[in-house]
């Protein structure tokens, strides 16, 4: 793979300081949201994979075809690996991806309050209008190419052209964000693709019922001083016990925001969702099961579900060649 180098800024948002990534400066627009607990960092070597291959026409209409023959919900992973398996010298595609770092992750700051989903559904809207903006260089570098040596530069005009539209990929938490996006901005969008993608609400595990009981009295069990200096421990043991590590290490302000955005449950704005969507999932994803994917697929209209094998709730950095491929493959067919 040709190495792309990524760029490192800086914006404010609301009065946030916020940090995120940059690979590629092609004219259409990539959004990537991460899950929880992770960073931008985690996808760079995703998002340099998408930004890379070049895919061939007969890989094109393999994939074509399959995806147009296929009358079963889960399009069968080694079938597609005859279309991932041979790609043609790597060239940059006409891509800018950008991956935020969410307020609360990575190097952004912390929201100043207790968000909700729907506060980071506003954040990735505002975060889309000023990372697309040209600033500095670029303007200067556009401002010269209109330059007429007998009239001089074009007038500026303060004008707001309309933002192309963009392809959203929501990961877990980020797909959380995705979904409720593609419902209330769906004109801004060209294409979704949701991978590991949260929002459909479970009932509690027996395991994370005892987890919550024992946080419960275990505050009064922990508060008796000959066992007081075990309490950071047990606690620990617990969270992750009931695969609550996220929530064990999240800062007071991140815990109340991860109670207030796993009390949403976004079955219901499934069926609204309209544009193009494809759905990639491990087939051995413990945190948002298969079985998430599926509905999704059964829900959301003009919806494909590509399931791989070997493949965990970490699939975009666990596997991101492999995922890039099948992302490419899908962008580039365009019936």
């Amino acid at each position: 793979m040709k190495l792309v180098n990524s760029q490192e800024k800086q914006i404010q948002i609301n009065g946030l300081n916020i940090n995120y990534k940059i690979i590629g400066n092609g004219k259409t627009p990539v959004v990537l949201l991460h899950g929880w607990g992770v960073s931008s960092d985690k996808y760079l070597e995703l998002a340099r994979w998408l930004h890379s291959p070049k895919l061939s026409d007969s890989e094109t209409r393999l994939w074509s075809r399959d995806v147009k023959h296929d009358q079963s919900q889960d399009v069968n992973a080694k079938r597609l690996h005859r279309a991932t398996t041979t790609m043609e010298p790597a060239i940059q595609r006409d891509f800018k991806i950008l991956i935020p770092d969410l307020p609360g992750f990575g190097k952004s700051d912390e929201p100043n309050e207790n968000w909700k989903l729907d506060d980071y559904v506003e954040f990735i809207d505002e975060f889309i209008k000023k990372a697309s903006r040209k600033g500095g260089f670029e303007l200067v570098k556009d401002l010269l190419k209109k330059f007429n040596p007998n009239r001089g530069l074009a007038p500026v005009t303060t004008e707001t052209k309309p933002l192309q539209k963009f392809v959203l990929i929501g990961h877990s938490f980020g797909g959380r964000i995705a979904i409720k996006y593609a419902v209330k901005y769906p004109e801004k969008i060209d294409k979704l693709i949701l991978t590991g993608a949260a929002g459909i609400k479970h009932k509690l595990t027996a395991k994370q019922k005892i987890f919550f009981i024992l946080a419960k009295t275990g505050k009064k069990i922990f508060s008796l001083p000959i066992v007081n200096n075990l309490k950071k421990y047990a606690q620990k043991f617990l969270y992750k016990a009931a695969r609550e590590k996220d929530y064990y290490e999240a800062s007071p302000r991140m815990k109340e925001i991860m109670k207030n955005v796993l009390d949403e449950d976004l079955t219901g704005y499934l069926n609204k969702i309209k544009n193009p969507t494809l759905l990639v999932w491990g087939r051995e994803d413990k945190t948002t099961p298969l079985a998430d994917g599926e509905i999704m697929n059964r829900e959301i209209q003009n919806s494909k579900l590509v399931v791989i094998d070997d493949a965990n709730h970490s699939l975009p950095y666990q596997k991101p060649e492999e995922f890039a491929k099948i992302i490419n493959l899908t962008l580039t067919n365009t019936n």
